[in-house]
Formats: structure tokens, sequence, C-alpha cells
């Protein structure tokens, strides 16, 4: 069978979700992805949608680190 609803609700979109990336600068590219950035939400591109997400998960593990007592040597 056909696969006729695929990407149907991108196609409605302006451009068919299609532009700049505000973070990469990157043109012609699909912006399907929401993310806030400096308090205010853009849509981006997978590649830097990737990138945000790798950080604030990055930092969440350093700071859970550091949160965690040392284990005693005895």
């Amino acid at each position: 069978m056909s696969k006729a609803h695929r990407g149907s609700g991108i196609r409605k979109t302006p451009n068919s979700g299609r532009g700049t990336c505000p973070i990469c600068k990157r043109t012609g590219i699909k912006l399907l992805y929401e993310q806030t950035v400096e308090g205010t939400k853009v849509n981006v591109c997978k590649t830097c949608d990737a990138t945000i997400k790798n950080a604030a998960a990055k930092a969440a593990k350093s700071a859970k680190a550091a949160v965690a007592p040392a284990p005693a040597a005895e």
C-alpha cells in the first residue's frame, strides 16, 4: 500500500517546514523541532535539536555527579 499521509502535517506549514535554522544558519533545511533558545521558542533542525538535548543531558549528568558524595575509603 502507498503511504499517502506520510508528511501531511509538514506540508501544511509555511514553505513545507523548510527554512533557515537560527542556530547553525543552514538554509533550505526542515525545521521540525521546537526548542527554547535564549528565552524564546524557535524551530530548529534535527542536528541542532540533538546537540541541545545532548548538552542538557551532559550538564545534568555532571550536576548529578557533583552532588553525589565520593565513596569512603577504609
